[in-house]
């Protein structure tokens, strides 16, 4: 197990600071909203990824480690698609 360099979290950081520029860019540009919320969704899981592997080292941990966040996530998703029908049903009979 190797440990992460001045220059990994340079890296990182770099990778950090070009998503949050794409974000604020894809936002003054004027796209639409629905690709404007796609981008920014998108944006915003890279680089909590980025923040979870690398300054919270869960890549460097064993992965068993993996399960403290990820039940949480996988909880929290299923519950959001779980009332997906219901929000989608509301929205076509509001019309």
């Amino acid at each position: 197990m190797t440990t992460p360099t001045a220059r990994t979290y340079l890296t990182i950081y770099g990778w950090l600071l070009g998503l949050t520029i794409l974000e604020v860019s894809v936002v003054l540009a004027g796209w639409p909203q629905g690709a404007i919320v796609t981008v920014l969704i998108a944006t915003a899981l890279a680089k909590a990824l980025l923040i979870a592997l690398y300054f919270m080292h869960l890549k460097f941990d064993h992965p068993a480690v993996w399960l403290l966040p990820g039940i949480p996530v996988a909880l929290g998703i299923a519950f959001v698609l779980a009332l997906f029908p219901d929000l989608v049903f509301h929205l076509v009979h509001r019309m």
